[in-house]
């Protein structure tokens, strides 16, 4: 019996290689309309740019904290409440500032 090999031998590894593997994080998140969300706990708003801020939590009655999303159990709300007002124009202030840098690094690449 006569042994003919048809293919050329094959160079790849059969065995895993770590190098190979890849990472995705996937986030689902979904737009919402500009304005303050209140949980029970916790008031959030949504600037123009769809970015999401902390602005008010237990023993803090006002901060700006980027957050990723809302949590699931916000609802829409309105305040009256002076200082979240000037957050509110804070964070919509940020978000077209970084528009702003992006479009002015974008006009700098040829």
């Amino acid at each position: 019996m006569v042994w003919h090999e048809t293919k050329a031998p094959t160079t790849t590894s059969l065995h895993h290689d770590a190098v190979d593997d890849l990472e995705f994080v996937v986030l689902d998140v979904r737009v919402r309309a500009r304005g303050f969300y209140m949980n029970r706990t916790r008031t959030y708003f949504v600037a123009l740019d769809g970015a999401v801020y902390l602005v008010r939590a237990p023993g803090q009655p006002a901060t700006l904290q980027r957050e990723d999303d809302l949590p699931p159990d916000c609802e829409r709300s309105i305040t009256a409440d002076e200082i979240l007002s000037r957050l509110s124009e804070v964070a919509d202030l940020v978000g077209r500032r970084a528009q702003s840098l992006r479009s002015a690094a974008k006009s700098l690449v040829p």
